[in-house]
This record gives structure tokens, C-alpha cells and sequence, in this order.
């Protein structure tokens, strides 16, 4: 029974969850990496902020939204394809 309809039910609700913790996630790690300093996106945000390099900050902001954007289509989007297709939701 949990199988064949408490998991199929509860799935969407699973996966609507996975992503707003990843999105969490994805918006703590660039907050952290603005307070730490160490070879990543959110250093050369602070960089760019620093050195009033306008050009910088937009294309290191590009390239945060490029990424989330990229996971949420490939992973997420694919996750919840294959779950309506299977579950039929």
C-alpha cells in the first residue's frame, strides 16, 4: 500500500520540496561565499562590487541565475516529467 499509493501521492509534494531546498540552498552557499574569501562566484561579486565594476557584477549575476536556472530545468523539470508521465498527474 505505501508503494502503490501513499508514494505516488505524496510525491509532488516531495519534489516541491526538494526544490525549494535546493533553491534555499543554492541563495545560502552565494550569501556565505560573500563572507568568505575564496575562489567563487559570490568573491568575484564582491569583487566587482569593490572595484565598482559594473560589467562584472551583472555578468557574475548572469551566470548565478544561468546555473540555477540550468539545474532547475535539467534536474527538476526532468524529475517532475518523469513523474507525471509515470503517475499520471
Amino acid at each position: 500500500m505505501a508503494t502503490q499509493v501513499i508514494l505516488p501521492a505524496a510525491l509532488p509534494s516531495i519534489l516541491n520540496g526538494l526544490k525549494q531546498g535546493w533553491t534555499f540552498a543554492w541563495r545560502s552557499l552565494m550569501a556565505a561565499e560573500l563572507l568568505y574569501v575564496t575562489l567563487s562566484l559570490g568573491n568575484l561579486l564582491n569583487t566587482g562590487r569593490d572595484l565598482d565594476d559594473a560589467s562584472q557584477v551583472i555578468a557574475v549575476m548572469i551566470v548565478i541565475i544561468i546555473i540555477g536556472v540550468a539545474i532547475d530545468t535539467l534536474v527538476f523539470s526532468t524529475l517532475e516529467r518523469n513523474m507525471r508521465e509515470r503517475w499520471g498527474f
